[in-house]
C-alpha cells in the first residue's frame, strides 16, 4: 500500500524533473490499460477532486459545502471525460497516421502520463488561486508527449511532430472544453 501511494506521488515528480529517464522506465513497464488507470490516472483524479472540494469550500463566501461539492463534481466529470476523450482521439489519430505503430496500451501510457502537468497544476492553482497564471505551464505537456512518443511509441523526430501537436492540443483542451460545456449548461455554476 505504501509503495502504491509513493508511486502516485513519485512518478509525476520524476516526470516533471527527469523527464527522459522517467519515460524510459515507463516504456519498460509491463502493465495493462486497467492498471495504468488504477495506479495513476484515477488516484490523481481523486486527489484533484478532493483538493477542489476542500479548497473551494474554504474559499467560498457562503454556501461553502454546496460550492465545494459542485466544483468537485465538475472537476471529476471534466477530468474523467477529458481523459477518455483524449485517449479515444489520440488512438484514432495514431491508428490513421501510423498503422504500423498501433498499440492501445502504448498510446494509453503516453496520454495518461502526459496528463501529469494538468493534474499537478490543478492542485496548485486550486490551493493557491492567485497563482492562476501558472496555467501557462500546461504547455509543458507538449514536452511530456514528445518524450513519451520517443520512449514508448519509438517514433523518430520527423514522425513525432504532428503526433505531438495533436496529442498535446487534445490533452490540454479536452478537460477545459468539457468544463466550459458544463458551465454553459449550468448558468449559475
Amino acid at each position: 500500500m505504501k509503495r502504491k501511494i509513493k508511486n502516485i506521488i513519485e512518478r509525476p515528480w520524476k516526470l516533471l524533473i527527469a523527464t527522459t529517464a522517467t519515460w524510459d522506465s515507463i516504456a519498460t513497464l509491463k502493465v495493462t490499460k486497467k492498471e495504468i488507470r488504477q495506479q495513476f490516472v484515477f488516484p490523481w483524479i481523486a486527489i484533484c477532486v478532493l483538493v477542489v472540494f476542500i479548497f473551494k469550500s474554504l474559499y467560498a463566501p457562503d454556501k461553502a459545502l454546496e460550492v465545494g461539492l459542485f466544483n468537485a463534481i465538475i472537476t471529476a466529470v471534466s477530468f474523467i471525460g477529458g481523459y477518455f476523450f483524449s485517449i479515444t482521439i489520440c488512438f484514432w489519430y495514431l491508428r490513421n497516421q501510423h498503422p504500423e505503430k498501433i498499440d492501445a496500451i502504448a498510446c494509453e501510457k503516453v496520454v495518461s502520463f502526459s496528463f501529469t502537468t494538468i493534474f499537478v497544476l490543478k492542485v496548485i492553482t486550486t490551493i493557491l488561486p492567485g497563482m492562476f497564471f501558472l496555467q501557462i505551464l500546461n504547455i509543458y505537456t507538449a514536452y511530456l508527449v514528445w518524450e513519451g512518443c520517443r520512449a514508448v511509441l519509438k517514433l523518430n523526430e520527423e514522425e513525432r511532430g504532428n503526433i505531438v501537436l495533436v496529442f498535446t492540443l487534445v490533452i490540454i483542451f479536452s478537460t477545459i472544453l468539457i468544463s466550459q460545456i458544463i458551465h454553459f449548461m449550468l448558468p449559475n455554476a
